[in-house]
């Protein structure tokens, strides 16, 4: 079962290219908000910055790119795990769970859906 704080790689529908997926709500009936790290790029939103160490897939300078993050079912996450259409990592640490979550509403860029779903399952 997923967890906040939960980390996997998943790929676009159009690439191979896979970004790292941070699960940051624990699962509400049977979903989660997940959000994405991307390479940080000169034009890209800095509410939060990840450098190597911060997590063992992250090799250069990245960045959460609310603009991606989703409301996500368990299952389907689960089973691509299981498929090996993604890959689950390790958690993140805690103080950048905790500063991705308090972002995710701060970011001009999250969904409305996705930014009302978090404030009802987080009471925020």
């Amino acid at each position: 079962m997923l967890n906040c704080g939960d980390t996997f790689l998943a790929g676009d529908d159009d690439s191979d290219d896979f970004h790292l997926r941070i699960v940051i709500t624990p699962p509400n009936q049977g979903e989660v908000v997940v959000v994405c790290v991307v390479t940080a790029h000169k034009r890209s939103e800095e509410l939060v910055v990840l450098n190597q160490g911060d997590h063992s897939f992250i090799k250069h300078k990245s960045v959460i790119a609310y603009r991606w993050s989703e409301i996500r079912s368990v299952a389907d996450i689960e089973g691509a795990i299981e498929n090996g259409a993604a890959k689950k990592r390790e958690p993140i640490r805690d103080d950048i769970l905790k500063k991705a979550q308090a972002c995710l509403l701060e970011s001009a860029f999250t969904p409305n859906g996705v930014r009302h779903y978090f404030q009802a399952v987080m009471g925020r």
